[in-house]
């Protein structure tokens, strides 16, 4: 038995029950069954993502209310192909449950003993990770319960960044917003049905190497993404604030191989004009960080750089002329970018020209056309989503990657950008 095990032990005598699980504490046998939870465990532990400490307070007080108010568990591994690898009905015959508190309360324990020993054991078989899908896979397995169940709750381990299925990082998810990634799984029909599940997160944006680690802000941004997505699908978000991942990494280089997510430079990127309309500073550049025109602000023609409403287009842009002849030191490169994942002659020619489009706007404003670089970078611009198709609706998750971002040239993306194209 490890000290991890033997600790549950002495733990569950001691232990406060969380109320995470909305059960209160069993004062009798003949209550026991008015909490009667069903909870999920997902575990990630692959390469590249820090594997779960079963001795969090979250997980070992909800095995231990799971145990002792006859629920039942589940446990879902994580890797490229999610699995359901344990599903155990914790009830009792109804004849044991007049048994002695203290034999009700040690056979509870062995029970939680158990299933530590098979969360602990859990490990990824399959190369790459999919959170979506075992997040699916435990929402499935709670439904397929009776209602006398009282409380279907997911405890998900990991570091969320999938690198497989629909919510794949490495199609630069981070570099967008959360509500284009529900739009995208939700034309695919991708979301899961999470109603009345909540989810509690533990582990988020916890990465080992070769993944690079996320900064705060992007730590941040992957958990409203997935905030986003299981609202989208019904369910309730609850993050988990204790780091409860293994420090031990000596197991990762044994588990299959995961994909490296790369990390953007920069944050997702929106049109704010209110940023445009602040008063005369030198030392304030709105342009500093990339900032979108996207097809809720302007709109082209399609397969053209004309404008669909060129009045509603002009007077979008207005502002940022007024920003740059009030601001003469900043200077701008414009993105032109194209939907779909193709970048070839047409789609670079294309995208070209709609930036032109813009800067022929600007200058008509009296912008200096000397201030204004141009780039037209079809659906190879740093902040493309993947696999977001050619949807025509404005909204859409391919209509967020036609677009003009406009930066200050002088930053040092804005310099790499010109320098390599």
């Amino acid at each position: 038995m490890t000290k991890r095990i033997r600790k549950i032990v002495l733990f569950t005598i001691v232990t406060t029950l969380l109320t995470v699980t909305g059960c209160g504490d069993k004062k009798n046998t003949d209550t026991a069954t008015s909490n009667k939870p069903a909870i999920a465990y997902i575990v990630a532990n692959t390469a590249n993502s820090k594997p779960v400490d079963s001795s969090a307070p979250i997980i070992q007080d909800t095995m231990i209310d799971c145990a002792e108010n006859y629920g039942y568990s589940f446990i879902v591994r994580v890797d490229g192909e999610p699995e359901l690898v344990s599903s155990e009905n914790l009830d009792i015959d109804p004849q044991y449950k007049n048994a002695a508190k203290e034999r009700l309360k040690r056979d509870a324990t062995n029970k939680v003993t158990n299933l530590l020993q098979v969360l602990e054991g859990v490990h990824a078989v399959n190369p790459e990770s999919d959170y979506l899908e075992a997040i699916r896979l435990a929402a499935a397995s709670l439904r397929s319960l009776d209602n006398s169940y009282t409380s279907r709750n997911i405890i998900c381990c990991g570091s969320g960044l999938g690198t497989t299925g629909y919510l794949n990082f490495q199609n630069n998810l981070l570099s967008a917003e959360s509500q284009t990634i529900v739009k995208l799984l939700q034309e695919k029909e991708a979301l899961p049905d999470l109603s009345g599940i909540t989810v509690y997160w533990i582990g988020m944006a916890q990465t080992t190497a070769p993944q690079e680690k996320l900064n705060p802000k992007q730590s941040k941004n992957l958990e409203n993404i997935w905030k986003s997505v299981i609202e989208a699908a019904g369910g309730e978000f609850v993050p988990n604030d204790y780091i409860s991942v293994s420090q031990n990494d000596d197991t990762t280089d044994e588990l299959p191989s995961v994909s490296i997510v790369n990390i953007p430079s920069d944050d997702p990127i929106v049109f704010e004009p209110e940023i445009l309309e602040q008063p005369e500073q030198e030392e304030e550049n709105a342009f500093e960080e990339p900032v979108i025109l996207g097809e809720s602000q302007i709109q082209f023609v399609g397969g053209k750089a004309t404008y669909l409403d060129e009045e509603s287009a002009t007077e979008t842009i207005r502002p940022i002329a007024e920003y740059l002849l009030n601001h003469t030191s900043v200077n701008l490169l414009l993105v032109g970018s194209t939907a779909g994942d193709i970048t070839d002659e047409s789609t670079l020619r294309l995208s070209q020209d709609r930036a032109d489009t813009v800067k022929h706007t600007l200058v008509e404003f009296g912008v200096d056309d000397k201030r204004i670089n141009t780039l037209g970078m079809g659906a190879s611009d740093p902040w493309h989503i993947n696999g977001a198709g050619y949807d025509e609706t404005v909204g859409s998750a391919a209509s967020s990657n036609r677009k003009v971002v406009l930066i200050d040239a002088n930053t040092e993306l804005a310099q790499q950008l010109m320098s390599s194209n």
